[in-house]
């Protein structure tokens, strides 16, 4: 899209709503889509400042996958995925941290090495609430067994955050962000097979979850190839610039394939600081899809409404059949 036909398209959208320019007319079903796309120049988008960069997770995580036959892949007589729980010792916590993982169909015959989404919590609610408030591996079941979703296999993993995710405490080497990088990562990369590089990685968030999924990739946006929020909880004082994902996004140098979804429905308190922050990804020529939903609040039932947009969007780089994923071998 052009920049001079994406803000004619604005400027429709404005005189129908003067309250939210981006917001859908009222009583209106319709869904503002904003795909950002840089009008000169190469795809541009995310990479931190020298003094972020300047930092590296522990241990490495972007081991390369030795190059070896592929076998052939059974055909799968399995009918769904499963969600198992399991639990990871934190030493930053001081104790186990308990994560829910949505596996795929044949997840452990198939001999592939699977895509994976991080999704984190919101507030006040724990790891099981992407499954029991949302419904994201019905959705992700759905998706799988219907050819035209568009929609290939994905592992999802949703840690708990606990306090570590409710507080406003950043001690270098002890957040929620180090529990995800240095701890959580490597363990599950680790214990099952999963597409251990960048490109194989996601990481998104709902309400609070999608503030720690920002300030995460957009200080260490080589570690992941997609990034979401889905009513992302984003303000001013809730963290110190180095963190907080307003400040991020205008202190950084845009040169890193790191793909960006934003999301709220209209009545969302806080879809002014999300528009806020996709003006500064538009004013930096960054390209990012964003949606506005005329209808749906701050809860579980507008997620689970979206969910498979979720996972379109997450899995729109990832091979749509297993066989075409890496192998474990």
């Amino acid at each position: 899209m052009s920049r001079r036909l994406f803000w004619v398209m604005m400027a429709i959208v404005a005189g129908v709503t003067a309250c939210e320019p981006l917001a859908p007319e009222p009583n209106s079903q319709a869904v503002v889509i904003i795909t950002n796309t840089p009008t000169e120049g190469p795809t541009t988008t995310l990479s931190p400042t020298p003094l972020l960069a300047s930092r590296t997770p522990e241990p490495t995580l972007t081991p390369t996958i030795a190059s070896s036959p592929t076998p052939t892949v059974q055909p799968c007589n399995e009918d769904g995925g499963q969600v198992i729980d399991s639990v990871f010792q934190s030493e930053i916590a001081g104790r186990l941290i308990d994560y829910r993982m949505v596996q795929p169909p044949c997840f452990y015959t198939s001999g592939r090495r699977y895509p994976y989404v991080i999704l984190l919590h919101g507030s006040g609610f724990d790891y099981t609430e992407w499954t029991d408030g949302v419904g994201i591996h019905e959705t992700l079941d759905a998706a799988l067994q219907d050819p035209t979703s568009g929609i290939g296999p994905m592992v999802l993993i949703m840690p708990n955050g606990g306090e570590f995710s409710e507080l406003n405490q950043f001690n270098e080497g002890r957040s929620y962000e180090d529990i995800i990088l240095n701890e959580l990562i490597p363990e599950v990369e680790r214990d099952f097979c999963l597409w251990n590089e960048p490109d194989g990685r996601a990481i998104g968030g709902i309400s609070r979850g999608g503030f720690w999924a920002f300030s995460i990739a957009l200080r260490w946006p080589e570690m992941f190839r997609s990034v979401g929020g889905h009513s992302a909880y984003f303000v001013d004082d809730n963290a110190p610039p180095s963190r907080n994902p307003l400040a991020l996004v205008g202190n950084l140098q845009w040169n890193t394939p790191l793909r960006i979804y934003l999301d709220h429905a209209q009545n969302d308190a806080g879809g002014p600081n999300i528009i806020r922050f996709a003006d500064v990804l538009r004013s930096n020529n960054v390209q990012f899809t964003y949606e506005i939903s005329a209808t749906g609040g701050h809860n579980n039932e507008y997620w689970a409404s979206k969910a498979e947009d979720y996972l379109r969007f997450y899995g729109a780089v990832w091979p749509k059949f297993v066989e075409e994923l890496p192998t474990c071998y």
